[in-house]
């Protein structure tokens, strides 16, 4: 039998190279577990300010529950948007914590569950806790990003429904929090991630760009489908290393592309062999070349608030057809247009708009019931 603990260090070293230009993190972590000769023959990732020990292309995906309150599953399933992988990951370190979000990249973004509830980041494959000093917000949290110094990172917590945007660094006493009208929020919520995508301030580019197609601003950045409806809405995305704006219009799908030397959006006939799943609450760019049922060079979306089907967009040809029932909600009691097991499409799909919420948030709501409802701690199990 060949001694494995012998190979060349060089060898492992390029084998661990290869893992984390895919971002499979845990494959990397297995490798480094296998024995000693190979960990010293790599890096270790605690604390390291490499980024390529950041997840980066991993989508987490909330899963119908058909127990939810069981809070002590802490199983999740993750996909690789790059490779196709698809990974169910028991992640025992979430009991000590209440998940408030994911970011798109694949972290955790959780809350202590002692008070004052300290705010954390959790990198889900090399265990990196980051702690922040601030509490956690009680809001509800639609989308996070994180940013900056692998170290010292920036949390940026978007709250949609009350039209606030939430910002701490690990050392700030408390989140900063942005406060602004129905019709302000949307254009700061653009400013933010034309920030973390490209560098630059992009909203006035995306306005000027909305008129020319006789769209008014405030109707295109709803951000409640309810708003507006499916049709002339805008979203910014990161999609293979550029930054995409795509406009779902009356007559439909229009993509630009960032030139970054020049500073502007540019029409974009081809995604090339990318595929984007869109959503008011995510989106989400994949490799198809990676996943057999996903075609190249389209976009897939659900058309209204209660959505019971997925539509692809077919960018060459310019033509829509339904692909799919929809998982409409991942409260099993409300399930009606699909059932498991699910389709790649429509895991995907259902990560765009789909998501538990912030368990802080349900626990402070819980603490607020009236005293009167009898037996009220045998409905919850989050400690």
């Amino acid at each position: 039998m060949a001694n494995w603990s012998s190979l060349p260090s060089e060898l492992v070293h390029r084998i661990a190279d290869c893992l984390l230009a895919t971002n499979d993190i845990d494959y990397y972590m297995d490798l480094r577990a296998v024995c000693g000769t190979w960990r010293s023959a790599t890096v270790d990732p605690k604390n390291n300010p490499d980024k390529r020990f950041y997840p980066s292309h991993w989508a987490v995906i909330d899963e119908v529950n058909y127990y939810p309150l069981d809070a002590k599953r802490r199983t999740r399933l993750l996909v690789n948007t790059a490779t196709g992988r698809v990974l169910r990951k028991d992640l025992p370190m979430l009991r000590r914590y209440y998940v408030v979000t994911t970011t798109p990249g694949g972290f955790f973004v959780l809350a202590d569950r002692k008070p004052p509830h300290a705010a954390c980041v959790l990198n889900p494959f090399t265990g990196h806790l980051v702690r922040f000093m601030a509490p956690m917000v009680t809001d509800g949290v639609d989308a996070a990003a994180v940013y900056g110094h692998a170290a010292a990172p920036t949390l940026m917590l978007f709250c949609d429904s009350c039209r606030k945007l939430y910002m701490a660094e690990t050392n700030s006493g408390n989140f900063s929090a942005y406060e602004d009208g129905k019709n302000t929020y949307p254009s700061r919520r653009l400013d933010v991630l034309g920030i973390i995508y490209s560098g630059a301030d992009v909203s006035k580019k995306i306005c000027d760009l909305m008129l020319s197609f006789s769209v008014h601003p405030s109707e295109m950045l709803a951000i409640h489908p309810s708003e507006s409806g499916h049709t002339n809405r805008c979203f910014l995305m990161e999609s293979a290393g550029e930054m995409l704006m795509i406009m779902n219009l009356q007559h439909g799908m229009e993509v630009f592309r960032m030139n970054a030397d020049r500073g502007v959006f540019e029409p974009a006939k081809s995604i090339g062999n990318q595929a984007i799943f869109l959503g008011y609450r995510q989106c989400l760019s994949v490799n198809a070349d990676k996943f057999p049922s996903i075609d190249t060079n389209c976009i897939y979306y659900l058309k209204s608030l209660d959505p019971c089907d997925i539509y692809m967009y077919d960018l060459k040809d310019e033509r829509e057809e339904r692909v799919s029932g929809a998982i409409n909600t991942i409260n099993h009691v409300f399930l009606f247009d699909a059932e498991p097991p699910f389709t790649i499409i429509q895991l995907l799909s259902s990560y765009t708009f789909n998501a538990w919420g912030s368990e802080l948030e349900s626990a402070k709501i819980f603490e607020g019931l009236p005293n009167f409802i009898p037996n009220a701690k045998d409905f919850w199990f989050g400690d």
